[in-house]
């Protein structure tokens, strides 16, 4: 009894830590909040679509007039948003609280998210008090939620998606899943090669959702912005502009990796990033299908899937790494295999870099100064090539 009550203390004291260097952490970069927020990238969107100037959201000037209109704080500072318009809808209700209110209700709406996430990951996988606060602390102090929180990005909505599908997918209720999915038509990027696999598993039902909400949102915002607005967002994707808002070089993928050490060679990157990015998607519809049969099948892909998809994605920052959460949670509970524990160790050590404070040295005074090396990309790599052999070998790489 003492055993137990000594182990959930300890459990409990690392968590209030861990939220203790987030908020310390946190609380020392909020004296100039519009030096590096990207709520008035989404802000700004909802606004002109409410007033029925959505098409406005995707023309440069005439988001960035609106938005130092909005936020006159931002100086010569301008964030555009580059989500596809089916998913640009989706934020409109923000407009619908006042400034300051929108920001402090965006705030709370991504602590939310996370908040629900957890629940549902422990729901999930059935985790214990003390498996649940290092879940608690991991999320704490990982580089991606510390981000989420600093410049106000989705990831936590992103994640709250993902893990809701988990939850519905185990449960056998595809019609809820395809419904949590659908929200990740906002970085559809993200959720392609899942998907497929999900067609290879010939689960369809929660496809087939995606892509009726997909549908609809496009009508609805074709409604919204016009088919002007659609053009608007396409010729902004080819403005030249677009590639310096857009920082592909800092972003922890293969394409990123590349264009840190041959940037002159963007265009060509892009085509060979996308051709590995499809060539997952397509084995992930072999690696379905290989698992028809199989009682793990959704949380392999979780093994194998979101985390190649993460890494070959042609556009996913650091913030978006959150989503590997349930990857961590299924490989430190030995969900689908068996990890040693030398090999868990070796996956915590390794998972230091993107841990705070060291990871926001490596984002600030590394890769922000040009640092040819992805130190995340690279490590991202080596895990998910474990996992692998792991799972290829079926011996425990140690």
């Amino acid at each position: 009894m003492a055993a137990k009550i000594i182990e959930k203390s300890i459990s409990t004291l690392i968590v209030v830590c861990a939220i203790i260097v987030l908020a310390v952490l946190l609380s020392s970069a909020q004296d100039a909040v519009y030096n590096f927020t990207d709520f008035p990238e989404y802000y700004t969107a909802a606004k002109l679509i409410v007033a029925g100037k959505g098409a406005a959201a995707y023309v440069l000037s005439e988001m960035a007039r609106t938005q130092h209109d909005l936020f006159p704080a931002l100086g010569k500072r301008f964030i555009p948003i580059y989500l596809p318009p089916p998913g640009l809808i989706l934020f409109t209700p923000i407009a619908l609280f006042g400034l300051p209110m929108a920001f402090y209700v965006w705030k709370v709406a991504s602590i939310a998210c996370l908040v629900a996430s957890v629940f549902l990951l422990v729901c999930t996988f059935s985790l214990d008090y003390k498996k649940t606060c290092y879940l608690v602390a991991g999320l704490a102090l990982c580089h991606a939620f510390f981000e989420i929180l600093h410049i106000d990005q989705i990831g936590t909505m992103l994640l709250l998606s993902l893990s809701a599908g988990l939850y519905f997918l185990q449960k056998d209720e595809d019609i809820k899943a395809g419904l949590a999915l659908s929200f990740m038509i906002v970085k559809p990027q993200l959720i392609l090669p899942f998907l497929v696999y999900l067609v290879g598993l010939r689960r369809w039902r929660p496809v087939i959702v995606f892509i009726s909400l997909a549908l609809g949102l496009t009508a609805l915002a074709y409604l919204l912005i016009g088919e002007i607005g659609f053009s608007n967002y396409l010729t902004l994707l080819r403005a030249p502009e677009s590639a310096f808002y857009m920082q592909a070089e800092l972003m922890p993928t293969f394409r990123g990796q590349l264009l840190r050490l041959w940037p002159s060679l963007s265009k060509e990157i892009f085509y060979i990033s996308a051709a590995v990015f499809f060539a997952v998607a397509f084995c992930s519809w072999f690696c379905g299908a290989d698992n028809r049969k199989n009682a793990k099948a959704i949380l392999w892909a979780f093994l194998l899937t979101i985390p190649l998809t993460l890494i070959t994605s042609l556009h996913c920052h650091s913030y978006d790494l959150i989503l590997l959460g349930p990857t961590m949670v299924i490989i430190f509970t030995d969900g689908v295999v068996s990890f040693s524990q030398r090999f868990k160790l070796i996956i915590i050590v390794g998972s230091i870099v993107f841990m705070i404070p060291l990871a926001i040295y490596i984002h600030y005074f590394y890769l922000l100064q040009g640092g040819p090396i992805n130190i995340w990309f690279i490590e991202l790599l080596v895990m998910e090539m474990a996992i692998i052999m792991r799972i290829m070998f079926n011996k425990e790489i140690e």
